[in-house]
């Protein structure tokens, strides 16, 4: 009962206006303030600089050697740069980042598509429960006018009273599956609000109900010659925003591993800097100056070789692959199962508008 009552009653709670929408609006307005479409819009912003982080330079170390005393004679005063340049590093940690980064950009547009037709499925549901309340409202009338004719009927003698008992089960059948109506349109009014996340807003269909028109709000006209199966199938598995993203999901782990072989290959040190003696600790007795300069390979993978790095790498493109087989199973068949409603649907349409 209690569930009931949640479903069937609209709260009042935190709203402030009631507001019909058409079909377009609904989807603007719900691309514009759904939380998960802006984080989804952040989530790509935030992949744009990690490709400028993984290109990253590194940066210098600027450093100073000062002798003091007796026992920095003969020795010279310091002043120099390091630098370490990682040799073929950075276009593949680059590599990840922007298959990361188009990754989450199909996953952005995924998201965007399946709002969209959450919006629709919505919208039309709650419309095709108001239009059932409408005909069941004209139903109720039509019973309690009956009930009300035969009732007089019964009082001049005219009808058995068996006519009136019959005349009042019709009618409070039809007044039940008239309030069943109620409660769905209230429980469709209510879904239709959480697919647009408003709290302080109710909003309702532009429509009062499907009229002749209602064909002009679908994608595909029920009398249109549609492609057939296989290639919906085809254009779907090649075209799917999920599908691009575990795509790219893919060739990102592919990426990671060439980020783990390279950690293999040693980096170059440079030094450079500025050399000098002061005239107390020079051995002549005069200021002397130069410039060193040097090279290191530094990182030389002697005593650790990543093999853990590089092994974990190789098991994240096994799963990555995994994951994009899984999903074309659970896309084929969502198709397939979306293909024979679709199809059963525009048959039962056509046949009764012949």
């Amino acid at each position: 009962i209690f569930a009931f009552l949640i479903l069937t009653t609209t709260s009042c709670f935190g709203i402030t206006e009631t507001k019909k929408i058409s079909l377009e609006q609904a989807i603007l307005s719900a691309l514009s303030t759904n939380p998960q479409m802006k984080m989804a819009i952040l989530d790509v912003e935030k992949s744009k600089n990690d490709i400028k982080t993984a290109d990253k330079l590194q940066n210098p170390t600027v450093g100073t050697f000062q002798n003091m005393g007796r026992a920095g004679e003969g020795d010279p005063h310091q002043i120099g740069v390091e630098y370490i340049v990682e040799l073929l590093k950075r276009g593949k940690r680059k590599e990840v980042a922007k298959t990361k980064s188009q990754s989450m950009y199909d996953n952005q547009k995924f998201q965007e598509y399946n709002l969209v037709f959450e919006v629709k499925k919505a919208y039309f549901d709650l419309l095709l429960k108001k239009s059932n309340l409408k005909i069941l409202a004209e139903q109720k009338n039509i019973s309690k006018e009956i009930l009300d004719s035969t009732i007089k009927q019964e009082q001049k003698g005219k009808v058995p009273k068996t006519d009136v008992v019959q005349a009042k089960i019709a009618y409070n059948r039809t007044v039940m599956y008239y309030n069943i109506a109620n409660s769905e349109v209230i429980s469709s009014r209510n879904r239709f609000n959480s697919v647009m996340n408003t709290s302080n807003i109710e909003y309702d269909t532009q429509e009062e109900y499907l009229n002749g028109q209602f064909e002009e709000l679908l994608t595909l006209k029920p009398t249109e010659n549609f492609l057939n199966f296989e290639n919906i199938k085809n254009y779907t598995l090649s075209n799917r925003y999920d599908l691009l993203s575990a795509q790219e999901e893919v060739k990102s782990a592919q990426s990671k591993l060439k980020v783990a072989k390279s950690q293999l290959i040693p980096d170059i040190e440079l030094i450079g800097g500025y050399s000098y003696f002061t005239k107390g600790v020079s051995d002549n007795g005069r200021f002397q100056s130069g410039a060193f300069a040097g090279v290191n390979l530094v990182n030389i993978p002697l005593v650790y070789r990543y093999k853990p790095e590089i092994n974990n790498a190789k098991l994240d493109i096994q799963k990555a692959q995994l994951k994009y087989e899984d999903l074309q199973i659970d896309v084929t068949r969502s198709i397939s199962d979306a293909w024979e409603k679709y199809t059963v649907a525009k048959d039962n349409l056509n046949f009764y508008n012949t």
